[in-house]
């Protein structure tokens, strides 16, 4: 008789999973997906999302009216009923252009909120499920907490301090240690200060922090005076292997795909690719740079328009759109682009995984010196430019090569691999065993 190792139950608190279509829910979807293969048995609990996510705004409509439990055979998840506060009423009813005074005041007093209690969160729901959760299963071995929102990381220290039970502070982003913030002015500095304090208070009852790059697990692993771990995020195997042997577009085309932040300068690369296009004016027909999904958030949309005046004809911007397109239009693209973060380090973004997934060429304008360029510099489709200069020598060889027909260099597929979701999941296994 064969005897199987039993599975150790994991809990795992998370506010975005799948349906959501944020980027966001994919982190956690991995580790659902394949800690059973590690010995774990996860366990989700998140708020519903029935409420489709075509807008920012979206995220504030109340969704589901009753607890829904699903059993899938990798993991099971309990999704709650998310009652929005005034705010979030607010928000949902007339959007960010109304009461826009009304609804500072309410995230003031929701920000002071958090400090002290649970009602203040509008997904406190989720700590009181999870309590009576591991209340009612004493086998539960470990929990991880992962964030954004921030304030989620008080369920956990609650939830340590009524149980003892281990617990990981998973950061998708950084908190107070963040280089991109913008200036809060008075009562935002209040803010900060209160959050300074409850995120040292909080965290400091994990047992270790995992965070996206190794400088983010190192900065914030020093400021809260826990283990750090590199936990990458990665990408499904299973998405992109149909999407290998895509035909190229016709076009010579560059991709951007996802959120544009105004801490990316995406004036490098668009300087360098409208000089491109100027020295190439008899193959401007050949020539298109895509912006998938842009139009989601205007204001970023009309940056790049704004930018790239004069340029309509070879320019394409759509409103969000699936993730199967998504995929399809990287896998045909020719370039893919990323952006790094000026003045801001081990900020890798999901869509670099995602990149390296499909095995497509990728540049990275302007360059990090951190994770962006080590990851693609050891890639041997990728490309680092610094500057405009560099952007516009790289561009003009890969359209020569286009206009050649020259068969593309194949991916280091052990490369790639060692970036999959599946691949990352191991690690997170090992980092619960020594829990």
């Amino acid at each position: 008789m064969i005897c199987f190792p039993e599975m150790k139950k994991v809990v795992i608190v998370t506010y975005f999973f799948p349906p959501c279509n944020l980027t966001a829910s994919q982190r956690s979807l991995g580790w659902a997906k394949y800690l059973k293969q590690e010995g774990f048995q996860p366990i989700i609990i998140t708020r519903n999302w029935e409420h489709h996510i075509n807008g920012p705004d979206d995220m504030h409509h109340d969704s589901g009216k009753e607890l829904q439990h699903e059993v899938n055979p990798d993991y099971e998840v309990y999704y709650l009923p998310f009652r929005g506060n005034l705010r979030d009423r607010l928000y949902a009813k007339y959007g960010k252009n109304k009461y826009n005074l009304i609804r500072k005041v309410l995230s003031f007093i929701e920000l002071i909120g958090h400090t002290f209690t649970n009602k203040a969160i509008p997904f406190s729901n989720i700590h009181d499920f999870t309590e009576n959760y591991i209340q009612e299963n004493k086998d539960v071995k470990a929990l991880i907490i992962t964030g954004n929102p921030f304030e989620i990381f008080r369920f956990g220290y609650l939830l340590n301090k009524k149980f003892n039970i281990p617990w990981i502070a998973d950061y998708r982003d950084d908190w107070n240690t963040s280089e991109v913030n913008d200036s809060r002015g008075f009562l935002g500095g209040i803010i900060e200060k209160m959050q300074q304090r409850d995120e040292k208070k909080w965290v400091k009852t994990a047992n270790c922090i995992t965070s996206i790059s190794p400088y983010y697990a190192q900065k914030i692993g020093d400021y809260v005076q826990k283990e750090g771990h590199v936990l990458l995020n990665g990408f499904f195997e299973e998405d992109v292997n149909s999407y290998l042997h895509e035909t190229p577009f016709e076009k010579f085309t560059v991709v951007y795909n996802g959120m544009l932040y105004p801490s990316q300068e995406i004036e490098v690369f668009l300087t360098a690719f409208k000089d491109f296009v100027r020295k190439n004016e008899q193959h401007r027909n050949k020539i298109s740079l895509k912006f998938p999904g842009i139009l989601f958030l205007k204001d970023v949309a009309a940056r790049v328009s704004l930018l790239m005046k004069g340029f309509e004809d070879v320019l394409e911007m759509t409103e969000r759109i699936s993730r199967t397109e998504v995929l399809k239009i990287q896998a045909k693209s020719h370039l893919l682009l990323m952006v790094a973060h000026k003045g801001a380090k081990g900020i890798p973004s999901s869509k670099i995984y995602e990149y390296l997934g499909l095995q497509k060429t990728v540049m990275i304008c302007p360059s990090d010196n951190d994770i962006l360029e080590q990851t693609f510099s050891a890639y041997n489709l990728g490309f680092v430019a610094h500057n405009e200069e560099e952007a516009e020598v790289q561009l003009m060889k890969l359209f020569n090569n286009y206009l050649d027909r020259n068969i593309p260099i194949k991916a280091d597929e052990n490369y790639v691999a060692s970036f999959s979701r599946k691949h990352q999941t191991k690690v997170l296994a090992d980092i619960l065993r020594k829990l």
